[in-house]
C-alpha cells in the first residue's frame, strides 16, 4: 500500500469490498479473511497471491517491489514461453513419440494436408483399402518411426506387407472395412488391438496390445490416403513358436 501511496479505502474499492473496514479488521488481525480475500488483494495490488500468503516474519526480512498486472501477465507468459520451448527441444533430441491428442490436433489444424506433416511423417503409415476385403491393403508410405516399423526392425513397404500377410482372413476383412469407412466418411477411427508379431529371422513372436488411429488425408494433388498411427500400450517378452 506504501509502495502505491494507496490508503486502505482505496485498496479496498480495487479490491471490491463492500465496507471499507473489513481490510483494517484483516490487517490488524481482528477477523480471518475467507479464501477468496487473498486473491483479490493481490489482483488489487498488482503482486502474486503467494507473496499475502507468507509467513509474515519472512515477508518483512525482504525487500518486495510491487508490479502491475500487466507486468505480472508479461512475465508469466515469458516463463512459459521458455518452458515450452525447452519441452520442444527436450521432445526434438529423444525422439519422442507424438500423443494420440496431437496427431488429431494436426488433423484438424491443416484439414489432412500432407504437404504439412513433415514433424510427423516418421511416425505414421499411409494406406489405402485393397479392392478385395480379403487382400492386403495397398502400403504407401511406412513411417521409419512408427510402431510398425520399430516393431518390425524395417521400414520397407514389404516388411509390412510381409506381416499383414499372416493375418487371418477375418482381420484382413476388418482392416480393409475399416480403412473404406474412414476414407468415404472422412471421419477418423480409433480402434484397440491385440496382435502376435512373428519374427521369422529368430522363428521368436512378441504378443503386442496397440491402439490404432486412422484419418483420412490428402497430398498436395488430392489423392486421398489413410493415415495409419498406432502407439504401443504393452509388449510380451519374445517367445519361441516351437520347442
Amino acid at each position: 500500500m506504501k509502495s502505491q501511496n494507496l490508503s486502505e479505502a482505496e485498496l479496498s474499492a480495487r479490491a471490491g469490498f463492500e465496507e471499507a473496514s473489513i481490510l483494517d479488521e484483516i490487517m490488524r488481525g481482528r477477523t480471518l479473511p475467507n479464501m477468496a480475500a487473498p486473491v483479490r488483494l493481490a489482483d488489487a495490488l498488482g503482486i502474486p497471491v503467494d507473496v499475502l500468503l507468507r509467513d509474515r516474519n519472512d515477508h518483512l526480512k525482504g525487500d518486495f517491489e510491487a508490479l502491475p498486472v500487466q507486468e505480472v501477465d508479461r512475465q508469466a507468459a515469458q516463463l512459459l514461453s521458455a518452458v515450452f520451448k525447452a519441452t520442444e527441444r527436450s521432445l526434438d533430441r529423444i525422439g519422442d513419440r507424438p500423443t494420440l491428442d496431437s496427431i488429431i490436433a494436426w488433423w484438424k489444424e491443416t484439414d489432412g494436408d500432407l504437404s504439412r506433416s513433415e514433424q510427423i511423417a516418421p511416425h505414421f503409415d499411409l494406406v489405402s483399402a485393397a479392392e478385395a476385403l480379403t487382400s492386403i491393403p495397398r502400403i504407401h508410405h511406412v513411417g521409419a518411426l512408427g510402431l510398425s516399423a520399430t516393431t518390425l526392425g524395417s521400414a520397407d513397404n514389404s516388411r509390412l506387407a510381409n506381416f499383414l500377410e499372416t493375418l487371418s482372413t477375418s482381420d484382413l476383412t476388418e482392416l480393409n472395412g475399416q480403412i473404406r469407412s474412414v476414407a468415404h466418411s472422412g471421419v477418423g477411427m480409433i480402434t484397440p488391438l491385440k496382435r502376435i508379431v512373428p519374427f521369422p529371422e529368430t522363428n521368436e513372436t512378441a504378443e503386442v496390445s496397440f491402439v490404432r488411429l486412422m484419418l483420412p488425408v490428402r497430398d498436395a494433388s488430392g489423392t486421398l490416403f489413410v493415415l495409419n498411427y498406432s502407439t504401443l500400450l504393452s509388449e510380451s517378452t519374445p517367445r519361441r513358436t516351437d520347442g
